[in-house]
């Protein structure tokens, strides 16, 4: 690890966790206000005209060949895939909380696959820290998993959970070779483009109806969409997916906490108690990632082959 990623991995990990926690909280605030679909819309919109100045500035190289399709796999996936079913839940009553509990499980679902997938060598104590955080973000809210009155409503999430795992898995194996700022805003203008398809479809308003409305888009463009998915797609280029595991792991305590002044969700025990075993859980998770290590798989593509050679960074 350079001298610059000694200074940016900490400073990207203790700036990510919020950023990232926001998203429920705002995402909740925006679908009381208006449609998922008007939702969706202005958060990609507000993200790639943000991430169009970055370009304009940074004049990252175009992607090449395949890469085109990978970005707009990971966009389906990452943005489109896991939002829509996040939003639709949040607007069906489900909490904030609750939602961030069931995304949670996507860090234990990547660290458990990184070794098959992407050739990790992991050793326990990664693996043990994962489960930790992983049972604190159970405890955080688990008051919340027997709550009749949600009913289907609860699989949504769930659904956004996959897609968020599977989209950092195919982000970490195929997204090497792109710049970040560009591989965000391609990714931001592959959704915009299918939310604009199915707009007409929805009945849903093309504007956001409030000033309330209007300041959860630009939260969700800005910093949920531009710069939490700039510092996630940074970290996974510098160290192992199971170092964004462990962080995200910390994001539902911190929803929860949030919540209580924002939205005015009751503080639990459970969430007092649940940080502390997350933060637990990270400790044992990061404090042995120096011990991860990437093989090489014969069969790997040539951007895998390519990942231990060199790291992209934002501006190249």
């Amino acid at each position: 690890m350079s001298r610059l990623d000694r200074l940016a991995v900490p400073a990207l990990s203790v700036a990510f966790v919020p950023l990232w926690a926001s998203g429920f909280i705002a995402g909740k605030l925006a679908t009381q206000r208006m449609d998922v679909a008007t939702t969706l819309l202005w958060r990609f919109v507000v993200a790639a005209v943000v991430l169009g100045a970055v370009m304009a500035v940074t004049r990252p190289a175009l992607p090449r060949g395949r890469a085109w399709l990978h970005l707009a796999v990971t966009a389906l996936l990452l943005q489109v895939g896991q939002f829509s079913a996040v939003y639709t839940g949040l607007s069906l009553g489900v909490s904030a909380g609750l939602s961030s509990l069931v995304l949670g499980m996507a860090p234990l679902l990547v660290g458990l696959l990184t070794p098959l997938l992407l050739g990790d060598r992991l050793g326990p104590a990664p693996v043990l820290g994962l489960l930790i955080g992983a049972a604190g973000v159970y405890v955080v809210l688990s008051d919340e998993l027997g709550d009749a009155r949600l009913g289907a409503a609860v699989l949504l999430p769930v659904l956004g959970m996959l897609a968020l795992a599977a989209g950092t898995l195919y982000q970490k194996r195929f997204g090497a070779g792109t710049a970040i700022s560009m591989s965000v805003s391609v990714q931001m203008l592959t959704s915009l483009a299918v939310l604009l398809v199915v707009m007409p479809f929805t009945g849903a308003a093309w504007l956001p109806p409030t000033p309330g409305a209007w300041a959860a888009a630009v939260w969700l463009g800005v910093f949920n969409s531009a710069l939490a998915f700039a510092a996630m797609f940074v970290l996974l280029r510098r160290v192992s997916t199971v170092h964004v595991s462990a962080l995200l792991n910390l994001v539902p305590a911190t929803v929860a906490l949030g919540a209580v002044p924002i939205l005015g969700e009751a503080l639990t025990p459970q969430a007092v108690i649940g940080l502390g075993i997350a933060l637990v859980g990270m400790y044992v998770g990061l404090g042995h990632l120096g011990r991860v290590t990437v093989g090489r798989r014969r069969s790997a593509s040539p951007e895998v082959r390519g990942e231990g050679r060199e790291r992209v960074g934002i501006d190249q």
